[in-house]
């Protein structure tokens, strides 16, 4: 079962690291779209923290390989530090798109859809900084809740930033598939945020 471990934190001190790297690469797209005409600047930054992000991954599954006790199965810590990761890499090619695809200014709809993602990210660093205290939590449970009602409430975000795109009768049918495609990669992140959550709360029935 997944406990406190008095004597090595090491594994929470990763995750907690990733979650990070997460939340840092969210608020770096979202200084992006705030500071567009330095989007080299940002999206080098986003780069950064990717191969950083990378970096931690590795280093936790090495760290899970070689150890003889883990704070729970090795499976579900594999599973928790690859959900941690692609978070943050769905993030940055969200971000390197707008690169890719040589975008002079943003959309009005997608400040709100990163600030979400900013917001979602900043409670998957409070849900992961948990883990260390065990999972059996009211708190953990209230914010897995508050992460879900957060994906739901996107989802509508998402629909109605959809629905302003294809009533742009000026935009470029290019332009049009191109900021669809970033849309959904900003959706992607924060499913996958939403599925870390959901994982968390079905280890917490696992390891009751």
């Amino acid at each position: 079962m997944l406990f406190p471990n008095k004597k090595d934190h090491s594994f929470y001190d990763l995750l907690d690291a990733q979650a990070q790297s997460a939340h840092d690469a969210a608020a770096t797209f979202n200084a992006l779209v705030l500071d567009f005409p330095q989007m080299h600047r940002y999206l080098k930054k986003l780069e950064e923290i990717e191969h950083e992000a990378d970096q931690l991954t590795h280093s936790f599954v090495n760290k899970v390989n070689t150890q003889f006790i883990t704070p729970m199965d090795k499976e579900d810590m594999h599973a928790l530090t690859d959900r941690l990761d692609d978070i943050t890499d769905t993030i940055e090619k969200a971000a390197g798109r707008i690169e890719v695809y040589k975008l002079k200014a943003p959309r009005a709809e997608l400040a709100g859809l990163v600030a979400m993602l900013v917001g979602i990210t900043n409670e998957i660093q409070t849900l992961v900084s948990l883990l260390r205290k065990g999972l059996k939590q009211e708190e953990l449970s209230s914010v897995i809740a508050g992460i879900h009602a957060m994906e739901s409430r996107m989802d509508k975000s998402f629909r109605k930033a959809l629905t302003a795109l294809f009533e742009d009768a000026a935009l470029d049918p290019r332009q049009l598939i191109q900021w669809k495609e970033i849309y959904e990669l900003i959706e992607k992140a924060i499913n996958r945020c939403e599925k870390l959550a959901g994982f968390v709360e079905s280890l917490m029935v696992k390891y009751a």
